[in-house]
């Protein structure tokens, strides 16, 4: 007899966005998962557990100094996360985005300290990976008990693959993982409201107004890695970035999509002198939902905005 059961990153990405340093030079953290690209799958084959993964990883990371007024960003790249390697042996590469001195200490930050995080979470999804999805594929006996128990330790290099190649998957399709099959695509909207830009900038932060025009539905902490929440959970993310007046960074999700799916959303506002022009510019949008997603921007932000505040018509 013969099992597989195909692995998702699950919550995965949400570990590394719970990743942060602070230390006396500055802080650091994991601002958002930039990529995530690979597959996953545990199988049975003649009594014996079988594991294949391959996970190619890209992260951002963000930072202040006492010295530094604004975010200071770079990537860490993690690469070669397979069944042939363990935790320790997976490729960490992290770069700064700019020259300087204030980039290079918290550079050096994240080289020593966040990148080592990093690192506890793949060994992490390999514990759970062979220790619960594992136990999807053992076949029982007769007595109820596993004809294999999952070890510790990955098998030897080569071999996994070797087996995986002779092995004869189901006819039916296995359902891989979201950011295998899903294809993603980005939108950009603007939209301009008659009011100065702060108080449009407003409608994004302020818990009160959003509350307004939601209907009561918001529940929303105005800061930096603060969690919100709209619509009776319809909608929830998280802030990256807040730029008072200028710019807003987000993890935003919807809740049909797959558990551990979410985009990024950049909202810039310009004041043009007798309104305020709003771009939003969303990336890692599901292809199948893009319609649905721009059409709710209008349905549930800008056009209640407008209708529950005046900034439609009028005078600033």
């Amino acid at each position: 007899r013969e099992m597989e059961a195909v692995v998702s990153t699950q919550s995965t990405g949400e570990k590394f966005l719970e990743l942060g340093v602070t230390g006396s030079e500055g802080s650091v953290r994991v601002s958002e998962v930039t990529k995530c690209n690979g597959e996953a799958t545990v199988n049975n084959r003649k009594g014996k557990v079988i594991y294949f993964f391959e996970w190619d990883i890209e992260l951002k990371w963000c930072g202040k100094t006492e010295m530094s007024n604004d975010n200071i960003t770079g990537k860490i790249l993690i690469e070669n996360v397979s069944e042939e390697n363990t935790a320790d042996e997976v490729d960490i590469t992290t770069r700064q985005e700019k020259n300087g001195s204030e980039h290079s200490k918290l550079h050096s930050i994240v080289k020593q300290q966040l990148a080592p995080k990093c690192r506890e979470v793949i060994a992490q999804y390999i514990q759970f990976l062979q220790t619960e999805h594992g136990k999807q594929v053992i076949l029982p006996t007769k007595g109820g008990q596993g004809i294999n128990a999952v070890s510790a330790k990955p098998a030897t290099v080569n071999t996994i693959k070797k087996k995986m190649d002779e092995t004869v998957i189901s006819k039916a399709p296995a359902k891989k993982t979201e950011n295998v099959t899903m294809k993603r695509t980005e939108l950009t909207l603007r939209d301009t409201f008659k009011c100065r830009r702060d108080d449009l900038f407003q409608c994004f932060v302020n818990p009160d107004r959003m509350k307004a025009y939601f209907g009561g539905e918001a529940e929303v902490d105005p800061r930096e890695s603060g969690k919100f929440t709209l619509l009776g959970g319809a909608i929830t993310g998280t802030y990256l970035e807040i730029h008072p007046v200028e710019k807003i960074q987000q993890h935003w999700r919807f809740k049909d999509w797959p558990a551990d799916m979410y985009s990024s959303v950049t909202l810039t506002f310009k004041d043009t002198g007798s309104s305020t022009e709003v771009t939003l510019h969303q990336t890692g949008v599901p292809q199948s939902t893009l319609e649905q997603i721009k059409g709710g921007w209008s349905r549930y932000y800008f056009n209640p905005i407008k209708m529950t505040f005046g900034y439609g018509s009028g005078s600033l």
